[in-house]
C-alpha cells in the first residue's frame, strides 16, 4: 500500500495546496470552550455529585463520560461539537478519516491531565473533610491537600507547552497532532 504523506497530499495533482487550510490556535481554542458548553450536563451533574449525592460511582461514570467525548466523536465524526460548530475537521495524513488509534494518540495530554483530576477525586471523595463539603472554596482548599497538587500544577504548564506548540508549527501541529500523525483543517 502506498504510504503517502501530507505533503504529497497536497502537492499531488488532485488537491492544490491552497484548497487545505489548517485550523490555527484561536479556532481551536473556540471550539473547545463549544465544547465546554456541549458538557455542561457532565459539569453539573459531577458540582450535583460533589455537594449533595457524594457518590463515587457515580463520580467516575461522569469521569469517563467526560473522558469518551473527544477521542469517540473525533473518530466517529472528525469533529467535536465545538469543531463541527466552527467548520474545522480532524483528518489523517491522507486526509481522509482518522482511526480510533490516532483518535486515542492525539487525547493523550488531555488524558493524562483527566487520570490526575481523577486520582485528586478519588483523594477527596475519600478525605473525612469531604462530607462537610458545601462551596467550591472548600473543594479548592481540600484539593491543595491533595499529594498530587503539585503534579497537576506543573502538568498544567506542559499541557500548555504540549497543545500550544501548534501556534508556532506551519501545519498547525500540536505535539498530540504530531504523535498522531494527524492535521485539524478548516472544512
Amino acid at each position: 500500500m502506498d504510504e503517502n504523506t501530507i505533503d504529497d497530499v497536497l502537492f499531488n495533482a488532485h488537491q492544490n495546496p491552497q484548497e487545505v487550510e489548517f485550523a490555527g490556535f484561536w479556532i481551536r481554542v473556540l471550539a473547545s470552550i463549544i465544547d465546554s458548553f456541549a458538557l455542561t450536563p457532565i459539569v453539573l451533574l459531577s458540582f450535583y455529585n460533589i455537594f449533595v449525592l457524594k457518590s463515587i460511582p457515580l463520580m467516575v461514570i461522569l469521569s469517563i463520560l467526560s473522558i469518551l467525548y473527544k477521542p469517540l466523536l473525533e473518530w466517529r465524526y472528525g469533529a467535536t461539537i465545538g469543531k463541527m460548530v466552527v467548520k474545522i475537521k480532524v483528518v489523517n495524513e491522507k486526509m481522509g478519516r482518522i482511526t480510533v488509534e490516532q483518535a486515542i494518540g492525539r487525547y493523550i495530554p488531555w488524558l493524562i491531565s483527566q487520570i490526575l483530576s481523577l486520582i485528586t477525586s478519588f483523594y477527596l471523595f475519600n478525605s473525612p473533610d469531604f462530607s462537610t463539603i458545601n462551596s467550591m472554596l472548600d473543594i479548592g482548599t481540600l484539593a491543595q491537600t491533595s499529594p498530587l497538587d503539585n503534579v497537576s500544577t506543573i502538568y498544567s504548564f506542559i499541557f500548555i507547552l504540549l497543545v500550544g506548540s501548534l501556534v508556532i508549527d506551519k501545519q498547525k501541529q500540536g505535539v498530540h497532532d504530531k504523535i498522531a500523525r494527524t492535521f485539524c483543517i478548516k472544512k
